[in-house]
This record gives C-alpha cells, sequence and structure tokens, in this order.
C-alpha cells in the first residue's frame, strides 16, 4: 500500500532492508523477494503525471518503484491523493536537497522527471526554474553517479527551440527562420540547441551537467514533444494548451487558438512515453556518453487541427474556433520530433496519433474536476502586465 515516507521511518526501513537482505535464497523466494530481473528504480517527481504512469508500467513489469517527489501545489491539487495513487513508496523531499538524497537506499536505476515545466511562467520565475532544472539535474547526477547506478532524464524538445527549417535558397537552418520561404523540418537529437524560453534554456543546461556522470555510468536523455494524457493537472494554467480547452468545452465556450492555428506542435501520449523510458531502463547505453532520444509522434498537428481533436473527444458539437492575434514569450512555430535515430536503436515507437491521443485526453478527463477556463485568461493578463505578450 502506497504511503509517504518520512525522515523518522528511514532506521526502520533500512533495518527492513538488511534483514531481508540477509535470507538465504529459499527464504527469500518463500518471503516474496525480487528476483534478479527486478530492479528498484527511483523517480524523481515520481508522484506528477509522467511519474505515475511510468510507475505504472514498471510495477507492471515486475519492478519496484520509490518517489522522491516534493508534491508542490502547482502541480498536485491533492498531494494526498498523488501519494495515494503511487504503487510504491514517496519520499516527500526536495530534489536539490542533496540531504534528501542521503536518506534514500541505493536504488538500481534514477529515472530523473522533477522539474518545473511553464514555459511562459519560466520568463518571469528565471532564478526558481533554474534551481530546480539546472542544480536538480545535477544532484540526481551526482547521486546516481555515487551510486554506480544509470540514469535516464527527462529533457525537453524545447532546448531546440523554433527547430531546424530547409530553405532553396539559404540551405538548412536551426532557430529564427532564415525567410519566408524557409519551410520547418523535423528535429534530429543532434541538433543545435536554441531554446527560446528560459525553460528551455534551463533544460539545455539540465543537459549539459548530465555530460560528467555520463563519463561514469550510463545516462539516456529523452527530449518529448508535447506530453497528453490522462492525469495531468487540470488546475494549472502554465502548463499546455490542452486543459485550457477541456475547461472551456465543459463551459460550452468556444476554443481560442493563439495566432492564425497554422502553427504545428508534436503530440505524445503520455503512456508512450512511459514506455519509452521503461525500454531506457531496461536498455542502458555504453559509458561514455548520453544517448540522447526523440520522444514524439513524428507527424505535425496545426493547431486548427488539435483543436478540432480535442472537440471530437468531447460530447460537444458545432463547437467554434475563434482565433486571437497574440504571442507570448518563449512561444514557438513549429515543432516536430525526428525518430530516425529511436528506430535505430530498437526503442518502441509510438502506438498512438496525436489526434487519438487528444481526444483521448479529452475524454478521460471530462468528469475530472479543474479549474475553470477564466484561470488561463487570467495567467495570459499576467503575461501581459509583465510585458511578455505581443
Amino acid at each position: 500500500m502506497p504511503c509517504l515516507r518520512v525522515r523518522g521511518t528511514q532506521r526502520w526501513f533500512r533495518a527492513l532492508r538488511k534483514l531481508v537482505n540477509g535470507f538465504s535464497d529459499s527464504e527469500r523466494h518463500e518471503h516474496g523477494a525480487k528476483d534478479a530481473n527486478t530492479m528498484k528504480v527511483l523517480i524523481t517527481g515520481g508522484a506528477g503525471f509522467i511519474g505515475q504512469s511510468l510507475a505504472r508500467h514498471l510495477t507492471d513489469g515486475g519492478h519496484e518503484v520509490v518517489a522522491l517527489d516534493r508534491l508542490v501545489g502547482q502541480v498536485h491539487l491533492d498531494p494526498v491523493a498523488s501519494v495515494a495513487r503511487f504503487p510504491g513508496h514517496v519520499l516527500q523531499e526536495d530534489v536539490t536537497d542533496k540531504a534528501a538524497w542521503a536518506l534514500l537506499d541505493r536504488p538500481d536505476t534514477v529515472v530523473h522527471l522533477a522539474a518545473e515545466t511553464g514555459t511562459g511562467q519560466s520568463m518571469y520565475e528565471a532564478e526558481r526554474y533554474r534551481h530546480v532544472n539546472v542544480v536538480g539535474t545535477r544532484v540526481a547526477g551526482q547521486a546516481a553517479q555515487s551510486w554506480g547506478v544509470p540514469l535516464v532524464a527527462l529533457s525537453s524538445r524545447a532546448v531546440y527551440g523554433n527547430g531546424a527549417t530547409s530553405c532553396r535558397e539559404h540551405g538548412d537552418h536551426f532557430g529564427a527562420p532564415c525567410c519566408k520561404a524557409a519551410v520547418p523540418t523535423a528535429s534530429r537529437e543532434d541538433d543545435p540547441h536554441h531554446p527560446v524560453s528560459v525553460y528551455g534554456e534551463t533544460k539545455s543546461e539540465g543537459e549539459e551537467v548530465l555530460m560528467k556522470p555520463a563519463q561514469e555510468i550510463p545516462v539516456t536523455i529523452i527530449r518529448p514533444q508535447n506530453v497528453v494524457g490522462p492525469g495531468q493537472a487540470l488546475h494549472n494554467p502554465y502548463t499546455g494548451v490542452l486543459a485550457a480547452f477541456l475547461a472551456r468545452l465543459r463551459e460550452d465556450k468556444s476554443l481560442t487558438v493563439y495566432g492564425d492555428g497554422s502553427a504545428t506542435r508534436d503530440f505524445i501520449h503520455v503512456e508512450d512515453v512511459a514506455a519509452l523510458i521503461v525500454w531506457s531502463v531496461e536498455h542502458p547505453p555504453s559509458v561514455g556518453a548520453p544517448l540522447i532520444l526523440n520522444s514524439g509522434t513524428g507527424v505535425r498537428t496545426t493547431l486548427d487541427e488539435l483543436a478540432e481533436a480535442a472537440i471530437s473527444g468531447s460530447p460537444r458539437v458545432d463547437v467554434e474556433i475563434e482565433h486571437v492575434n497574440v504571442q507570448r514569450a518563449g512561444d514557438i512555430e513549429h515543432a516536430c520530433a525526428d525518430l530516425a535515430r529511436l528506430a535505430s536503436v530498437g526503442a518502441p515507437k509510438p502506438r498512438w496519433t496525436s489526434r487519438d491521443a487528444i481526444a483521448d485526453f479529452i475524454r478521460a478527463s471530462w468528469t475530472t474536476p479543474g479549474a475553470a477556463s477564466a484561470a488561463w485568461d487570467d495567467a495570459l493578463d499576467e503575461l501581459a502586465e509583465r510585458g511578455l505578450t505581443n
């Protein structure tokens, strides 16, 4: 039964673990001890959206999971419920605090998910985002290195910024498009980083701090595109447009799309992201350099198509799509993952299309409590007041 681990019980757990480890082979089998193929996986941010899905996948495969999670209110509307859903022990501590890591027993693998993820919010909460996303990643890497265990870390497609474009006149280009004739192309793992938000910068810097641990332990870095699925926070107006679409659909309102609707994204279902992380846990790379993998569908979805997919997942019909001429700081025009490396290493391909993933999220979340649509209006107003829109 999931429970909240606190410092006061740590000695008891360590004593119990030593007792179990002291059993003979027959006694270990009799008492349900794990076999040679079972791993204990430590998941930072494990009680969150992706962490919960990953934990279910791992335990379904016979692995043991432990979470290190601060359970912040912006992510966890009901922290007690988040802990109850996690299929293992949860230690409520800060990933950036080395003393918290000292409370943990050595796992077989570390999966580092803990992060601040709001693109717009990062533009005015830069210090907090850098502390969690860079310092937290450095501490996670150091802990895995000290234990001598593999590390799987979640980065972001935000490191690519506006990504790559191809132009007949100017050739291939990275970052801002060279001209109006430039056509967006899928981002490859070896493309240079051109983040346009503080969030993207922190993810790029987080990857850099893992280069040193990768000299001694296997390190895999996964760069997901926009992750969607049941279980994501519906009360947090700083991450993603789909929760806003859900709120507006439930309130019988039109859907609001920023820009003319032609911007593109690559939406990946959380189950596909979890499956890739599990594969990475079970297939650590060689020591020396990180294995970096994109996670996406490899197919572009325009914002208008995104809105249409959201409508298709709802019980509503004849929903109007409105376009608003606004550009938020940190926004990009196009994003899509190149999956050639994913295929070359034998990693699992995504099973969900973006359209099906979006519709599934709307259907599964329809009766789940969440913030009113006004929360996203307020978040946009806050950005405008700070001079972060145009």
